[in-house]
């Protein structure tokens, strides 16, 4: 893994050094969706989640683990990735949940954003809000399927033994824990558009008669909005086009995987499952989306 990491590194260093102009180009690109695209919707949300998991509410107490375990996804599916991944483990944290669960749940709390897919995806890239809708509601029955088996399965409810006592200050320690969990989003989101860009543009140039298909699941690997933003572009009118957006989002992009493993590196979660999960999503939602279509 080390020497993979090495290699990828000095061959970005070149491309960087090559093609600086290139390099620039994705820094503002992904700039641009973090300041209009992400930081909007998430920072409130954010700051109220996180200020909601501090105070001492009862929806998130409860030793009931059928009431507990869909209350936390009804935050999660609300805000969407990261942004569950970010209520995970600050429910890890202060010790709601104890290291098992809180596996299982960042590995089946993963959606987009109902905003994102209705909006974006259905309206700017299908041209249909309805088939936005379709595909939100078949990414979240999938995961629910799978939240049902687990609330059976599990044990009763033990709480984290090791708890963090919870700051007299909800809000200012939510503003603290939103402002890091947004430095790391903003930080992974123009470094991954960056190298996208970058390595989308050498791409091109080596390989002038690509498949355009290939050049969408190029962006598409390193950042997911970028990558559905061509894809519109590219098979606009094609038949393809809802079944690769279907596989692009089940997928995610190498940027929120690496937002949501250093969150819960952060708190000391395995993301074993989560990366099970997404193998998983990748051949089902396509799957059943192509089939209802």
């Amino acid at each position: 893994m080390h020497k993979i990491i090495t290699v990828g590194s000095w061959a970005l260093i070149i491309l960087l050094f090559l093609q600086p102009g290139v390099a620039h180009k994705g820094a503002v690109e992904g700039m641009r969706i973090f300041t209009t695209a992400l930081l909007p919707y998430l920072l409130p949300y954010l700051v109220i989640t996180q200020m909601f998991i501090r105070s001492q509410n009862t929806f998130l107490k409860s030793q009931n683990k059928f009431k507990l375990y869909m209350n936390i996804y009804f935050l999660t599916a609300i805000g969407g990735f990261p942004s569950g991944a970010a209520i995970i483990s600050s429910l890890k944290e202060i010790g709601t949940l104890n290291d098992r669960n809180a596996s299982w749940l960042l590995a089946i709390c993963h959606a987009p954003s109902p905003m994102f897919v209705i909006g974006f995806v259905g309206i700017d890239i299908f041209h249909a809000e309805i088939a936005g809708f379709k595909l939100l509601i078949i990414i979240h029955v999938v995961n629910f399927i799978f939240l049902l088996l687990f609330i059976f399965f599990s044990r009763p409810i033990q709480m984290n033994t090791e708890t963090t006592k919870i700051s007299s200050s909800p809000f200012q320690e939510s503003i603290k824990e939103t402002s890091q969990i947004l430095l790391l989003i903003g930080t992974t989101v123009v470094f991954f558009t960056t190298v996208s860009i970058i390595v989308f543009e050498s791409v091109k140039e080596v390989f002038p008669s690509i498949s355009p298909l290939l050049l969408v699941f190029v962006a598409s690997f390193f950042e997911m909005t970028g990558g559905i933003s061509l894809a519109g572009e590219i098979l606009a009118g094609k038949h393809m086009l809802p079944v690769i957006v279907a596989l692009i989002i089940a997928f995610s992009g190498i940027s929120i995987h690496m937002q949501i493993i250093v969150l819960a590196q952060k708190a000391g979660i395995s993301i074993r499952r989560y990366l099970l999960f997404r193998v998983i999503h990748m051949i089902i939602i396509p799957l059943i989306f192509l089939l209802s279509t």
